[in-house]
């Protein structure tokens, strides 16, 4: 049985988790995604115990790794690794984000300017994480962005190749660089577990961000496609959830919500039919 996730990037400072998982958790969401400062405010053991209370989940912890800089930012991306596997198990969550580098700002190696001693640091590196995080029952997921090792899906199914492990997946966050979306699905889909699903006023990647029903972009092909394909499991989860700070969060829980639920029953119905 092939099965949709909803899932909420979770973007509150200050928020005690258990009152901000009830309300996602009625707004229709089965889980949360939680970045390094959200996921150290309150602390693991905190977040483990407002999940229990809650019915939510972790659905995907997001660490930022950096494999372009030489043994230095490897050596440093092992700590967080084993940060974040211990942070994992507390929270029963399989699934950790993966940068090869950071995503903006100073550092960024896109899959072009990367040289072949970043390309084999990522590979090599890859490799290790992975078997660290497959003692655990963990996934680690590519997160295809623009200016990373996986801005496009040639570079993602190198990566995803020459790495050669089965709990390496990705994030098939759309639009890749120079690609159609089609392209994209059907070069990638078999390996992906997790989207980070936006939608914009003009068209895919194009735009100001909106509400999901609102925007102009249809994603219902997409997941289709995708689970069309042989995903067994995938996450939708909302991310960007202010829209540049021209919306409410909690506006977009409440709309993005109420649209993903009825994308998942629609296709539910067809799956089954």
């Amino acid at each position: 049985m092939r099965r949709i996730e909803l899932g909420f990037c979770w973007p509150f400072s200050g928020l005690e988790p258990v009152e901000g998982l009830r309300r996602l958790r009625d707004c229709g969401f089965d889980g949360v995604e939680l970045w390094p400062a959200n996921l150290n405010e309150a602390g693991a053991p905190a977040w483990a115990t407002a999940f229990k209370a809650t019915g939510m989940r972790a659905l995907q912890l997001c660490p930022y790794f950096n494999f372009m800089g030489g043994e230095s930012t490897i050596a440093e991306s092992r700590e967080i690794l084993t940060k974040f596997v211990a942070d994992a198990r507390t929270l029963d969550c399989s699934r950790l984000r993966v940068f090869t580098g950071p995503p903006w700002g100073d550092g960024v190696v896109g899959a072009r300017e990367a040289t072949p001693r970043q390309w084999k640091d990522a590979i090599q590196s890859l490799r290790e994480f992975c078997d660290v995080a497959a003692r655990q029952n963990i996934e680690l997921c590519l997160e295809c962005h623009e200016g990373s090792l996986m801005e496009d899906s040639p570079s993602t199914l190198r990566l995803l190749q020459e790495v050669n492990r089965p709990n390496l997946t990705t994030n098939l966050q759309l639009p890749l660089v120079n690609e159609e979306w089609e392209f994209s699905v059907g070069s990638l889909a078999r390996t992906t577990t997790h989207i980070h699903i936006h939608n914009w006023m003009v068209s895919l990647g194009k735009g100001d961000l909106t509400f999901l029903e609102e925007g102009a972009f249809d994603w219902k092909p997409v997941v289709r496609s995708i689970l069309g394909k042989g995903c067994k499991s995938l996450t939708l989860s909302v991310e960007h959830v202010d829209h540049g700070q021209r919306h409410d969060p909690w506006e977009t829980a409440r709309r993005d919500g109420l649209y993903l639920n009825r994308l998942r029953t629609s296709l539910t119905k067809e799956i089954s039919s």
